[in-house]
């Protein structure tokens, strides 16, 4: 049984922290936003479009219109 040698500075760390999580496409901070902004993939059409959530939608028209409200009134 081979032991696998330790990284020894943090840039070696980083990069074998970055490799490992390479490796796995379904860990990450963009597969989490993308998951909460869009409806799931279906299995049976894996490279299929996946749509908005009506939700996300309405929370990004919301945000946008009270945005838009305090620069109107703010600055015109």
């Amino acid at each position: 049984m081979q032991l696998r040698s330790q990284p020894e500075s943090a840039a070696d760390f980083h990069m074998a922290l970055a490799n490992c999580l390479s490796r796995q496409p379904d860990v990450g901070l963009g597969k989490f936003l993308l998951d909460w902004a869009l409806d799931p993939p279906s299995p049976f059409d894996p490279h299929g479009r996946r749509r908005l959530k009506r939700g996300f939608v309405l929370v990004v028209l919301a945000a946008a219109g009270i945005a838009e409200t305090f620069v109107y009134f703010n600055f015109f």
